[in-house]
């Protein structure tokens, strides 16, 4: 085995050893596990940069593992695209590695913590590395059991309990789908491996493609969050922060925009596919935006953020702006962690505190937050020359090049509404006057739950501070990579799709970057319009109160994503659930245990009664029994 596929087993079992050894020795590491931890992310980073010459070669650099049977090899594969996420994967969870030690510094389960980070990026490393589909299975429930410990990290919290079940079970629909989608390939290809399965794409039946897309996006959806698989979501800020940070930045949610990227071959050939994905990623972006002008909790309003973002990433992959889309996932990476650790900064400040509604003001008692926030939100909304603008508008522009305006326009619509919802969470929580301490006020928020006892010690500031300090160059600075064409050389082996319409020549780039960008300026000016002036705290604690009334109750109950859901499956389980507990249980199932007990005792008391203990009675029966025998010997050979 070479040394670089020695360097790539490192950089992928680092993660999952350093999780075992916190897991095992961590009533004795305590913080120390937090410095192992980041560690054994980091460095990882450090290997993967040390491989990158190789993955961007012919053919990127593989390693066999093992082979089961014939048509199932295991293996790694590091190449321009996985290089990428395993990039971002190591280096931003890196730095959220870092942060959470200072957020987590008084959590009495810090070590626990920590494994369960470790293990979760390991997870997300198996999935991106592996060169065939059962390993990207693997890695993919893998993910989703790693999100399910870290969601409900403080399991004390019923809210946290419910929000990990909840987005485990989704999860498990998305794994059934891709799982399905993994037979199919294999029964029309006879292979699992990446190149067998993708060299043979165009030979196959478009019916077989079509129902193999299907399969692969109903697993992209549940775990990226695409309508109507996204309800899982918002409720997984229960976790902390650091949670949220690597959930929705690094890993789990964009496991979707990697698979639809990954088998572009697929798409390639299935237009069919291409408009129903390219739909549903444009559908969840808007559906997403608008979701997030109703939200008051900082964290919901980054998870539909999120939502919203992973939309117009998969709007872009599905259309075949596949450029596009992973440059969106790039940018996003940074500015979305950015926005997460800041938002952690404010909460962890506030004790707890997410409300929107009992905050303003912060901006001088927080600057580092503060320009954070801001930085990160102009990145979001798209505002140039900050890192969403270049790919925001690329994804935009792919999918009016590829032949779908209506998808284009949903995207520029979106973007409008992007910057509204963002900027108000910017302008609320830092501008005006503090409100957290106005007393005899009451907004109508429900109190939260206590949080985790701690030791009652507090981290070097610069613990938290520097990862989002780091975090702001990339954000202002990562969309640059398109100057130049180095960006779509980068993929360009892999991903050539042709325009298929002559759309895009009637709207230059440049003509649709404007468009986009006065959507977002009349978002930025309406958000500063209604909350940019709150002037005195209390007469501003009442405009918010009258707004939270008047808010319309789609937007509030989400669009009644989570009641159709709960009227469709959730209800009709626990009628089943409780239909077997007062019928099938008591009367079937214990009905045929205590029969079977019944017929065992009556069975022993019949044959009890044969043991009389008489020589004589046993010798009748050994009688009986021989003349017996004799007589049936005797009956066949009359019959012969």
């Amino acid at each position: 085995m070479s040394n670089d596929a020695l360097v790539l087993l490192a950089l992928w079992l680092l993660p999952l050893a350093s999780a075992i050894l916190i897991f095992a020795f961590g009533p004795m590491l305590r913080r120390s596990a937090g410095v192992i931890g980041s560690g054994a992310v980091l460095v990882p980073f450090a290997l993967t940069w040390v491989l990158a010459a190789s993955a961007l070669g012919t053919g990127g650099l593989k390693v066999h593992l093992f082979d089961w049977i014939a048509g199932f090899s295991f293996g790694l594969w590091l190449d321009p695209l996985s290089l990428l996420w395993t990039l971002i994967i190591t280096g931003v969870g890196g730095l959220i590695h870092v942060y959470a030690i200072g957020y987590m510094w008084s959590d009495r389960a810090i070590a626990r913590f920590f494994a369960y980070m470790n293990f979760f990026v390991f997870a997300m490393l198996t999935l991106v590395l592996s060169d065939n589909f059962v390993g990207l299975l693997v890695g993919w429930g893998l993910v989703g059991l790693a999100s399910y410990f870290l969601i409900g990290f403080w399991f004390f919290k019923p809210s946290a309990v419910a929000a990990a079940m909840k987005a485990f079970v989704i999860n498990v629909v998305g794994d059934a789908g891709l799982m399905f989608a993994v037979f199919v390939l294999f029964a029309a290809t006879g292979s699992t491996a990446y190149a067998d399965v993708f060299a043979k794409a165009a030979t196959l039946a478009p019916a077989t493609v079509l129902l193999a897309c299907i399969a692969i996006f109903i697993g992209c959806a549940a775990k990226s969050a695409q309508i109507p698989l996204h309800t899982w979501l918002p409720d997984a800020m229960e976790g902390p922060t650091p949670v949220s940070a690597l959930i929705h930045a690094a890993t789990m949610v964009t496991a979707g925009v990697y698979l639809v990227a990954r088998c572009a071959p697929l798409w390639d050939v299935s237009p069919e596919a291409r408009a129903l994905v390219g739909t549903i990623g444009a559908l969840t972006a808007l559906v997403g935006a608008i979701l997030g002008i109703a939200q008051w909790d900082i964290k919901r309003i980054l998870a539909y953020s999120t939502m919203s973002q992973i939309g117009y990433m998969i709007m872009g992959v599905g259309v075949g702006a596949y450029q596009a889309g992973i440059l969106h996932f790039f940018t996003h990476a940074f500015f979305k962690a950015q926005l997460f650790l800041a938002a952690g900064i404010v909460i962890h400040a506030l004790h707890d505190e997410q409300d929107l509604r009992k905050m303003g003001g912060l901006g001088k008692k927080m600057p580092l937050a503060f320009w954070a926030m801001t930085i990160g939100t102009l990145a979001i909304i798209g505002f140039p020359p900050f890192s969403g603008f270049f790919s925001k508008d690329a994804v935009i522009y792919g999918a009016l090049e590829r032949g779908y305006p209506l998808l284009s326009l949903i995207g520029v619509v979106t973007a409008g509404i992007t910057a509204y919802y963002m900027c108000r969470m910017l302008f609320v929580t830092f501008l005006g006057n503090n409100r957290g301490n106005v007393p005899d006020v009451d907004l109508g928020i429900p109190a939260r739950e206590h949080s985790e006892p701690h030791f009652g010690e507090s981290a070097p500031a610069w613990v938290m501070g520097a990862p989002v300090a780091i975090l702001m160059v990339p954000s202002v600075v990562a969309g640059w990579v398109v100057f130049g064409g180095r960006w779509n050389a980068l993929f360009a082996s892999d991903f050539a799709p042709k325009p298929e319409s002559a759309l895009a020549t009637v709207l230059p780039e440049w003509l649709v970057g404007v468009v986009v960008l006065a959507f977002v300026a009349w978002g930025v000016a309406a958000a500063y319009h209604r909350y940019g002036s709150f002037d005195a705290t209390v007469s501003a604690v009442e405009r918010l109160r009258a707004e939270s009334q008047r808010m319309a109750q789609p937007l509030v109950r989400a669009f009644y994503f989570d009641d159709a859901l709960e009227a469709l499956f959730v209800r009709p389980a626990r009628a089943v659930g409780s239909a077997f507990m007062r019928v099938v249980d008591p009367h079937v199932i214990d009905g045929v245990v205590r029969d079977v007990v019944w017929l065992a005792g009556w069975i022993g008391r019949e044959v009890r009664a044969l043991q009389t203990g008489l020589v004589r009675g046993y010798a009748l029966v050994l009688a009986l029994g021989a003349a017996a025998f004799l007589a049936y010997f005797a009956l066949i050979g009359a019959s012969r």
